[in-house]
């Protein structure tokens, strides 16, 4: 622990240099500055943690940390240490994780990553997104979200990888507009003009939050803040334009008109909005709820949008579907015996599907 809290002070304390030297002397911004520079060290160290760091990462979180991820949820420090001795020691000791996009504003660091290596041996790769959240006045976590699917690990596990693959060739067919379905079959508008930066933050904030909270009625009221080059992903599907981008949310309301989405927590710094978000209602008949966290990324001062992805888990979905649920139920029992501190089931008797 001493050795990581030597880097931790270094790169803290270089961070805070650079940026005081490029602002005003004036000491009332120092503390806040330093404050800062520490959450977002420790935020990075918390998600970018290997094995022969667990024990050292452990007190930035606080005795009562409240963590969740698509699976398992997790209370106090005590099954916190279990969970990640489980997940990272156990499980995965050759995990590694990609920080590509993050945020601070206020208390809550937010960011993007790529996850990869193996479970319980299975090779895997995962997109996904966290967010952290701080005590005032404090760089200890007392919050975690992981968002990422369980269909980019199902699809590496034989039994289950024709489940995933199965849903995932459902959902392009109904709402992906370049894709060759193998079932039957059942004018670009520039982005936003420079503005101040002054007016930036609020007009960005509104219209990331319209583009994530978007439904059947207004969806088409986006389509004007997507710039020519703009390109959508979410754990499925990829979409590059705005024209394509229409025939994605068309279909795809066509299909489930009643979903509604409600924005939780959000931020927006340097051009980049992010959220949490929890989504209900339909796909093609099939119910479903699901939390998830979308990031949304500007044209540099401005308010046309280049870049979106959506994170959820695909098994909030397809557990609605009576012939898929029991495969995703099978893998996250599979999932929690391996990792989840409160699990009581045996691991032996949930590998084999």
């Amino acid at each position: 622990m001493k050795k990581f809290a030597r880097i931790l002070a270094v790169i803290t304390g270089a961070l805070a240099l650079i940026f005081t030297t490029s602002c005003s002397d004036d000491d009332s911004n120092s503390d806040a500055v330093d404050l800062n520079m520490e959450r977002l060290v420790v935020g990075r160290a918390l998600l970018e943690v290997q094995a022969p760091q667990v024990a050292e990462v452990l007190p930035f979180y606080t005795d009562d940390i409240e963590y969740h991820d698509p699976i398992v949820d997790v209370f106090g420090i005590e099954d916190m240490t279990t969970f990640l001795n489980k997940l990272i020691l156990e499980s995965s000791p050759n995990l590694v994780t990609i920080i590509e996009d993050e945020t601070l504003v206020g208390d809550i660091y937010s960011a993007t990553w790529v996850m990869s290596g193996d479970f319980l041996g299975v090779p895997y790769e995962a997109k996904g997104i966290s967010i952290f959240k701080f005590l005032p006045n404090s760089a200890q976590v007392y919050y975690q979200r992981d968002y990422y699917s369980e269909g980019d690990i199902m699809a590496t596990i034989p039994g289950l990888d024709e489940a995933i693959l199965g849903f995932r060739t459902f959902y392009r067919c109904s709402v992906d507009p370049t894709f060759e379905c193998p079932f039957p079959a059942g004018k670009t508008v520039p982005g936003g003009k420079i503005i101040p930066r002054s007016k930036l933050t609020d007009d960005q904030l509104v219209i990331g939050r319209q583009l994530v909270e978007i439904n059947a009625n207004d969806w088409f009221e986006v389509i004007p803040y997507l710039e020519p080059e703009y390109e959508y992903h979410d754990p499925i599907v990829d979409i590059y334009g705005p024209e394509t981008m229409t025939e994605f949310l068309g279909r795809l309301f066509a299909g489930s008109s009643d979903l509604i989405t409600t924005v939780e927590d959000e931020t927006v710094a340097n051009d980049i909005y992010m959220a949490t978000w929890t989504m209900s209602g339909t796909l093609n008949g099939a119910p479903f709820t699901a939390p998830g966290m979308s990031i949304v990324k500007f044209a540099e001062g401005t308010t046309g949008v280049v870049y979106s992805r959506d994170y959820y888990t695909e098994g909030d979905v397809m557990i609605g579907v009576p012939e898929l649920s029991e495969a995703v139920l099978g893998f996250r029992e599979y999932y929690r015996a391996a990792v989840d501190p409160n699990y009581t089931g045996d691991l032996q008797a949930e590998v084999t599907f």
